[in-house]
């Protein structure tokens, strides 16, 4: 494990995966602690797919892959190629497993930056094959809402009017969207939400924090320029809602057809041409 630490957080990083593990505020900490009762993850970085594919499977130049939700990055070994007192990078290569899954060499580099009570999380795709590299890459974190999630609300920066893809039993995006709460910037966070949707997709959105009614901890993350923000509670097999909220900023989504198509049609694919880098970077400040 590593560790980033200043006087007002400390971070615990785990190098498979590159997954943030840890935020600690004192004696708080702000991420979900991994227990499998619920979800056996933390803060994942989701590469080279966010999201399910219509029937585990894509295509690319007529031949098919096949690859699980999310893709394959947070299993991944990452090596931590520069270490500072306040920053932390993190890179992985692809290798002969992945290609069997993505058939593109590419390099991913994902950085801390600690900074005050702010962490910036940077990413960097570097498309090392002999062609344009179709992608997409998205962030996964888990905040702790407390039991029933009752205590917490969300609050969005940009909609009026908050609307959600909708997504189906079998993990594919509907491509249409539903307005879930209208005139306000607040999504009310409980168990009959997530039964109802069990994970809100909003498009345009630039940041939103988690706010309690009853202290004045919260967490503000921002994600100006990513298209898409997944929000998502896990129900467990006896009903329970997770004591977390996952607020997930996306470039890319689900598949949004039922039959498994070619992946440089896939809905919020990224293209990245021959030598080409991406860069993309959002941050989550604790207060309290």
């Amino acid at each position: 494990m590593f560790t980033l630490k200043n006087n007002q957080l400390e971070l615990t990083i785990n190098p498979c995966g590159a997954e943030l593990v840890r935020v600690l505020q004192g004696e708080i900490d702000y991420l979900w602690n991994g227990d499998a009762t619920f979800w056996e993850r933390t803060s994942p970085v989701l590469f080279p797919i966010v999201g399910s594919l219509a029937q585990g499977r894509y295509f690319y130049q007529g031949q098919a892959f096949e690859m699980g939700q999310h893709g394959f990055a947070r299993d991944m070994d990452f090596i931590c190629v520069d270490q500072r007192e306040r920053e932390l990078y993190f890179e992985t290569v692809s290798n002969e497993e992945t290609r069997m899954k993505y058939p593109f060499d590419f390099k991913l580099r994902i950085g801390y930056v600690l900074e005050n009570n702010c962490v910036t999380v940077k990413w960097e795709v570097e498309n090392k094959s002999g062609g344009t590299m179709p992608f997409s890459i998205g962030a996964h974190p888990a905040f702790m809402a407390g039991p029933e999630l009752l205590d917490y609300d969300l609050k969005v920066k940009e909609s009026n009017d908050i609307e959600t893809y909708l997504l189906g039993a079998d993990g594919l995006i509907r491509d249409e969207k539903r307005t879930i709460f209208e005139h306000t910037k607040t999504i009310s966070l409980c168990k009959e939400l997530f039964i109802k949707y069990p994970t809100l997709i909003l498009e345009g959105e630039k940041g939103m924090q988690l706010v309690s009614h009853s202290h004045n901890r919260k967490v503000e993350i921002t994600f100006d320029g990513f298209p898409y923000v997944g929000i998502w509670s896990p129900i467990n097999e006896t009903g329970e809602i997770a004591p977390f909220v996952c607020v997930e900023p996306w470039f890319g989504m689900a598949d949004t057809v039922e039959e498994p198509g070619d992946i440089q049609d896939k809905k919020g694919i990224q293209m990245l041409e021959v030598g080409g880098k991406f860069e993309a970077q959002y941050q989550m400040r604790f207060m309290k």
